[in-house]
Order: structure tokens, then C-alpha cells, then sequence
């Protein structure tokens, strides 16, 4: 009896020992499956808005990376489609562009709640958060035909800057939620 339950014990802690380990592995893939996710997103969608509010093209494939509610309520985004941009007046032909991520966390238990342009609120659980350095350089192009070089003046510099961004989670996919402009941060260019 001694031995059967000396045997029943160590079968026990050895159990209890082994499901720990393969929940922490298992838990940190998820994690690691996660975080790549969002640095793909982040890095990709950031460059494809500033490609939007540049070359006017490829809004459609916004929907890969944000939100309705971002995409209705961004400024960027909306002074690019209004067509009263620093930027209108000129046919963007290629520039470079470089995002640099300093800081990545995952809070799966944290709630976010989220209004859009209707003022209908969602609320989102599970966010990832990022701080990014944005930079656009050697940005080329020439004036619109419609405008003269007088008119439109020289090609404007973008506004680099360090944001905090929020993703959630929306049917599977995660999406930007929210972009939060650092403003200490000084533009090296400007």
C-alpha cells in the first residue's frame, strides 16, 4: 500500500509538472504566432497608408489592415480622399519608406471599446500594442498637369513621426484600430 501510493504521488506531480510545461509552450507559440502577426500588419499597413495618401492608389487593400472605424475617422486618410492634402497636387511617382518598431506587447485579457464615425461603439478583447517609428524619404514626382509649378509649389516633406498602435482582433485577422501620434518625437528631416 506504502508503495502503491508513493507511486500514485509521483505519477501525480509528474503530471501536474508535465501539463505546465506543454501549457507554457503552447501558450508562447500562440504568443510568438500573435506578435509576428502584428509586426507584419503594422510594418505592411503603415506603408500602404502612406502609399494611399501618396499615390491615390490601392485604398481598396486598406480593408487587409484596419478598421472601418480607423479608416472613416483617420485624418491622413480623409484629407487624401477629400483631395486636400499637401500632396494633391502632385503625381508621386516612388519614395521610400522605413518603419522601425520599438516596442511590442500582447495583453489578451485587455477590453477595448471603439467608436466609429456613426458613434456606434464595439468592443474588441485581446489588443496588441506597438509604438513605430515612421519615416518616408526621397519622396519623387511632378505637378499635375491641371496645376502649374507655380501653383502647386515644391514637392511637400511627410511628416515623420512615432505612433502607438492598437490592434484588435476582428473575425480572425488583426486589424489597426487606433494610431495615437507620439508628439515629443522630432522629426530628424524637419
Amino acid at each position: 500500500m506504502k508503495y502503491l501510493r508513493r507511486a500514485a504521488v509521483y505519477l501525480a506531480k509528474h503530471a501536474v509538472i508535465f501539463t505546465i510545461v506543454i501549457s507554457l509552450i503552447i501558450y508562447t507559440f500562440y504568443m510568438a504566432y500573435n506578435l509576428s502577426n502584428a509586426y507584419i500588419i503594422v510594418s505592411e499597413g503603415m506603408e500602404k497608408r502612406a502609399s494611399v495618401v501618396l499615390t491615390k492608389t490601392g485604398s481598396d487593400e486598406l480593408d487587409n489592415y484596419f478598421t472601418e472605424s480607423f479608416k472613416s475617422g483617420d485624418p491622413t486618410l480623409a484629407a487624401s480622399k477629400s483631395g486636400t492634402d499637401a500632396f494633391s497636387k502632385f503625381d508621386i511617382s516612388s519614395f521610400d519608406y522605413d518603419a522601425r518598431i520599438s516596442s511590442l506587447r500582447w495583453r489578451p485579457l485587455k477590453t477595448v471599446n471603439v467608436e466609429d464615425s456613426k458613434g456606434q461603439k464595439t468592443s474588441y478583447r485581446g489588443v496588441i500594442t506597438l509604438t513605430v517609428t515612421e519615416n518616408v524619404t526621397n519622396i519623387s514626382g511632378s505637378v499635375k498637369r491641371e496645376y502649374t509649378s507655380d501653383e502647386a509649389g515644391e514637392l511637400p516633406h511627410w511628416n515623420s513621426g512615432r505612433y502607438n498602435v492598437t490592434l484588435v482582433k476582428v473575425n480572425g485577422d488583426w486589424l489597426i484600430v487606433a494610431l495615437e501620434q507620439d508628439r515629443s518625437y522630432q522629426d530628424p528631416e524637419s
